[in-house]
């Protein structure tokens, strides 16, 4: 055997698991190094390949060597040539193989071979033999068990083309995905092992042929084995034989083999949160089955975001564009697409709303799992899912089921950023998701992003300065995602795109700030429907006040499991007081108490327009308390710890609270006396089984105590979905809707009305002209055909004066006026609409439609 100096200097190791300068295996003095090259039909380059290695190895590796050609079965002249190559080298030696299959060969010839480090590179030397000795020495000093290299890594150089790079980092993408390795590249042919971990190692791999790098790799991490990454420089051989795509279909059968045979979770929680996923998805479809067009303001948007893409991206009311809709046209966006996919029907438009529920209980799910195990994630997920406010909005088309999940999404990678993982990766996904959730309602999404910034300036890992620049950075990265779609409102020339609803100067900046912002917080011209309603009556929150989240408008859609979150979470923190700064699962709640309670300040003291189902938002952060910390309070009262008393004083509010929001109704006398009486039972046993234990009474008790909380807010969740929710202020529960006659309910319009419209349109642009879109979304939904709400939402919006609308009139673009015969379409408070309303009526000639629910006036264009 040969041996030589070291000619160059060794660069620094990455080690995946392994603790700098912690050897975990003993030093071997002089290794012997084999280095086997699988060889199949390679006549053309076997010889130059093999002379190249040995002098390359002969003058550059300070250890013993040899050489192994692996014949695989080769039909040409292979193995001639290898057996020639024996018999001039001193240090080449030839084993061959009847069968064909690379892993095959490595499996044989290493499992037979008396080295100590036991290496393979492809025959072709794509991989700068300069990488080899970097790539071993951590094997030879025991810091390692594995050593691969990478042509993914930052200081990798490859060349290669683009479709095997994109296929190799999709390959490489779905393990880690799949599997959760830390491997960057699984196909490198560029490997080694010790002696010692390939004899515990490879009669566990099964696969003999490409994946058997793979499935060395995987079982190589789940072992605990530290793995070795090298940079590689690495040139791809255009004359490969390799059939990339089969090769790589083959690799993800491979994948999910292993990934089933290491997969030793039980069968209950295998298949918990597919059940859970699909029962969430089947609940909410159910109830938005029963909704139809839902809010039919929104509705008319998704339908004219179907139709045309100015509108889709401007958020406008009619596909004509003449004013949008009051908020921001992320959730249009997204149900307009569905539209557009399936067909305009309010199975679409409900769709992208029940996939938003099912995706928001997952990240919740996800969130919690990953700090606080699976029984907490499977009560947070199931928790959330069956919120009545939750099972509402998530058959809904109003804009807080996207939001929800917007939201949500953030929450989980705020979470995420609090590993040391990627912190600034996971930090600026939640500052996007948080733009997004702007995007979709405005200053409303915003309001989780002080607990984000303060939990990760006391909490994260980084130093504190490394902390700020994190912040600094999401925060340019939120700033973006946050302003993009108003910059391109403000800069869009007016004449361009629809004017900005429930505006008066068709600023953008009026809406985020005035109606949708200071006008919802301090009352004034909140956007609240018209129709003579107004803050503190039904359907906007009651009066303000710390308890007006338990009153009867939003108590019934969040409050029923709220003090359970609330002193939960209170009781993790004070078990958690003495633990490091750093500690996950102390700042995770932290975090999700924060979410929780700047909500309910807002809600509780917000004396603008506020509607109950806004609450929607709350349940993630409820719901993920309630799962952390219901299993710390059960264990702290079976182990008997000194606030024991808590779980059953806690049942004992619960059901209290139960039972005054199943007061509010009065319609479910049966239900409040069979919560009450479960929830004392439970609540006794408890209390009871502290002092006297008795395993039957504890196991009585906690059943009666579960069933007790948990069986109204599931009820209000089956009857939610159970009836039909339209207009604009919807609740949960047995109701339909919390405001009998509020804007929006009605979605058809008078047939004989559209009919009349449609036939004699005439090239109008607008199919009529009406006050608001109280009166435009039901004909507009009927007909298929751009409908101008002249005053926009409620018919205080002044987008026009009286003169542009004679000019449309005489331009031939509006053709008829329509006044509603139930007291609605005066023109509401704006000055211009109550005059365009009156020249309407003076100089309008009455059509006879065949109806009687609109007076129709035809408008001539001299």
């Amino acid at each position: 055997m040969k041996a030589a100096t070291i000619s160059q200097p060794l660069t620094r190791p990455r080690h995946l698991d392994a603790a700098h300068n912690q050897p975990s295996f003993r030093a071997i003095a002089r290794p012997l190094i084999d280095i086997v090259v699988p060889a199949l039909n390679e006549e053309k380059i076997l010889q130059k390949s093999i002379t190249t290695l040995d002098e390359y190895m002969a003058k550059h590796l300070p250890y013993r060597y040899q050489i192994t050609i692996a014949d695989n079965g080769s039909q040409d002249k292979t193995l001639e040539i290898a057996k020639n190559l024996a018999e001039k080298h001193q240090s080449v030696q030839v084993v061959s193989l009847a069968e064909r299959g690379r892993g095959r060969a490595l499996k044989q010839v290493w499992q037979n071979s008396p080295a100590d480090i036991l290496a393979y590179m492809d025959v072709d030397l794509s991989t700068s033999l300069d990488d080899f000795l970097p790539m071993i020495q951590p094997l030879v000093a025991g810091e390692a068990g594995v050593a691969i290299g990478s042509r993914l890594l930052k200081d990798s150089k490859t060349s290669r083309g683009l479709k095997r790079e994109f296929i190799s980092r999709c390959y490489n993408s779905i393990i880690k995905w799949t599997s959760r390795t830390k491997f960057s590249d699984a196909q490198c042919g560029f490997k080694a092992i010790r002696r010692d971990v390939a004899a515990k190692l490879l009669p566990k791999i099964k696969d003999n042929e490409w994946f058997f790098d793979t499935e060395l790799l995987i079982k190589t991490e789940r072992a605990g084995v530290p793995i070795h990454e090298q940079p590689v420089t690495w040139i791809e051989d255009t004359d490969s034989r390799v059939k990339i795509v089969k090769t790589a279909v083959d690799d993800l059968k491979g994948l999910y083999r292993v990934n089933k045979e290491l997969d030793k979770r039980s069968w209950l929680e295998k298949w918990m949160l597919p059940v859970l996923l699909v029962l969430t998805g089947a609940l909410y479809l159910f109830g938005a089955l029963h909704n139809g067009m839902a809010n039919s303001y929104y509705a008319a948007a998704i339908q004219a975001a179907s139709q045309d893409w100015t509108a889709w991206l401007f958020g406008s009311l009619d596909a004509a564009n003449y004013v949008s809709v009051d908020k921001p046209p992320l959730a249009t966006m997204l149900m307009g697409l569905s539209a557009r996919l399936f067909g305009f029907s309010s199975f679409s438009m409900l769709l992208p709303s029940v996939l938003a529920g099912v995706g928001s209980v997952w990240l919740v799910y996800g969130a919690v799992k990953r700090q606080f195990g699976f029984t907490s994630a499977v009560i947070a997920g199931a928790t959330l899912m069956l919120t009545p406010v939750a099972a509402l909005m998530f058959g809904f088309n109003n804009p807080d089921a996207i939001l929800t999940l917007m939201l949500s999404a953030s929450g989980y990678a705020f979470l995420r950023s609090l590993e040391g993982k990627r912190p600034l990766l996971w930090l600026s996904l939640a500052g996007l998701f948080t733009g997004l959730a702007f995007n979709t309602k405005m200053l409303q999404g915003l309001m989780v992003l002080p607990a984000m910034v303060l939990v990760y300036l006391v909490f994260a890992k980084p130093p504190i300065v490394t902390r700020f620049l994190h912040l600094i950075f999401a925060g340019v990265i939120t700033t973006m995602s946050t302003l993009w779609w108003s910059v391109l409102v403000w800069l869009t020339p007016a004449g361009n795109r629809s004017w900005v609803g429930s505006t008066n100067d068709n600023n953008i900046w009026s809406l985020i700030f005035g109606y949708n912002g200071f006008g919802r917080l301090l009352g004034g011209r909140g956007g609240g429907p018209g129709g003579g309603h107004g803050p503190g009556g039904t359907g906007f929150g009651g009066q303000t006040g710390i308890f007006r989240i338990f009153n009867n408008d939003f108590g019934p859609n969040i409050a029923w499991l709220l003090v359970l979150a609330l002193a939960g979470g209170g009781l993790l923190l004070w078990i958690l007081r003495k633990t490091p700064r750093t500690n996950r699962g102390r700042a995770a709640v932290i975090f999700w108490m924060l979410w929780l309670l700047i909500h309910i300040v807002i809600f509780s003291m917000t004396s603008g327009v506020i509607h109950p189902y806004y609450v929607v938002v709350m349940a993630p952060a409820a719901a993920a308390l309630v799962g952390i910390s219901l299993p710390f309070l059960w264990g702290a009262y079976t182990r008997r710890k000194p606030y024991a008393w808590l779980l059953p004083l806690l049942v004992g509010v619960t059901v209290a609270i139960a039972v005054i929001i199943l007061g509010y109704a009065g319609t479910m006398t049966w239900l409040m006396w069979i919560v009450g009486l479960l929830g004392l039972t439970g609540m006794i046993g408890l209390l009871v089984n502290l002092y006297a234990p008795r395993r039957w009474l504890q196991n009585l008790a906690i059943i009666a105590a579960i069933a007790a909380c948990t069986l109204a807010p599931t009820v209000y969740t089956l009857a939610t979905v159970n009836v039909t929710h339209t207009g604009s202020i919807p609740t949960a529960g047995p109701n339909s809707t919390a405001m009998q006659g509020s804007n929006n309910e009605s979605s058809q319009a008078d047939s004989q009305l559209v009919q009349y419209l449609v036939e004699h349109q005439n090239g109008a642009t607008w199919l009529v002209a009406v006050a608001s879109a109280n009166e435009s979304a039901a004909i507009q939904l009927t007909s298929g055909q751009p409908v101008m709400a002249v005053g926009g939402f409620n018919g205080s919006d002044t987008p026009l004066t009286l003169d542009q609308f004679k000019q449309l009139v005489k331009a031939g673009k509006v053709k008829y006026y329509a006044i509603s015969s139930h007291g609605r379409g005066g023109g509401g408070p704006g000055g211009s609409n109550n005059e365009i309303t009156a020249w309407v009526k003076q100089t309008g000639t009455v059509v006879n439609y065949g109806g009687s629910d609109v007076t129709l006036y035809e408008l001539s264009r001299e």
